[in-house]
């Protein structure tokens, strides 16, 4: 019997100071990802929202084939970004390769270099917290938040920040946050500083909530 042909999805991505993404796409087609399946992005400096990625990762995980990249980096701008779409990939059972690095997650090797990433990346957000704690405290103590109430108060921000990087939907983070002291605050407020917060510290796809994803 015949196996069934491996699905390969791949994605390209420059930002706009850099060459176009003819290169990678070449390297994409010698692999043998087909011209529908390649999912590209061009970054502008300020811009956070990668289309091209999130449609990318959810027709691989659809098919649950092969995730291909030129390089790991096309995966995100920081290491965060890059274990985020690395653990979505893996929770989908979708294989990933790096044409450049010969990395895949299903060799030993692989794995060993996904796990050092992953303790790097919890170290990365626990500095992240701490900051954030830190300049919270700071601001208090200048006196710095005046004016009218901050419906995200520095506790609140503390502890959504402590949930959003422990990867908690936001869903979940809402009774947190209206259960804790400080002016009313509707579900829309806390969606849009989750979001906001994931994009700026380079998380991938739509923000999660419990019963799936935020449309």
């Amino acid at each position: 019997m015949t196996e069934p042909e491996v699905v390969k999805v791949g994605y390209a991505r420059v930002s706009t100071i850099e060459q176009n993404l003819d290169m990678q796409i070449t390297a994409l087609k010698q692999y043998g990802v087909k011209d529908e399946m390649i999912f590209t992005d061009k970054m502008s400096g300020a811009k956070t929202s990668r289309p091209g990625l999130d449609a990318a990762i959810l027709a691989a995980s659809k098919s649950g084939g092969e995730f291909v990249v030129w390089k790991l980096d096309r995966l995100g701008r920081t290491l965060l970004g890059i274990i985020g779409a690395m653990q979505v990939l893996e929770a989908n059972k979708v294989l990933l390769i790096s044409l450049t690095e010969r990395f895949d997650l299903a060799s030993p090797i692989g794995k060993g270099m996904f796990h050092i990433m992953a303790a790097l990346a919890q170290m990365e957000r626990d500095l992240i917290r701490e900051r954030t704690i830190a300049g919270l405290k700071a601001a208090r103590e200048r006196g710095a938040l005046h004016g009218r109430p901050q419906t995200m108060t520095p506790e609140r921000v503390a502890k959504a920040t402590e949930l959003a990087l422990a990867d908690i939907s936001a869903t979940q983070i809402i009774p947190a946050m209206k259960a804790m002291p400080g002016p009313n605050i509707g579900k829309s407020r806390i969606y849009q500083w989750v979001r906001d917060f994931k994009q700026q510290q380079g998380f991938v796809g739509p923000i999660r909530t419990k019963g799936g994803i935020d449309a």
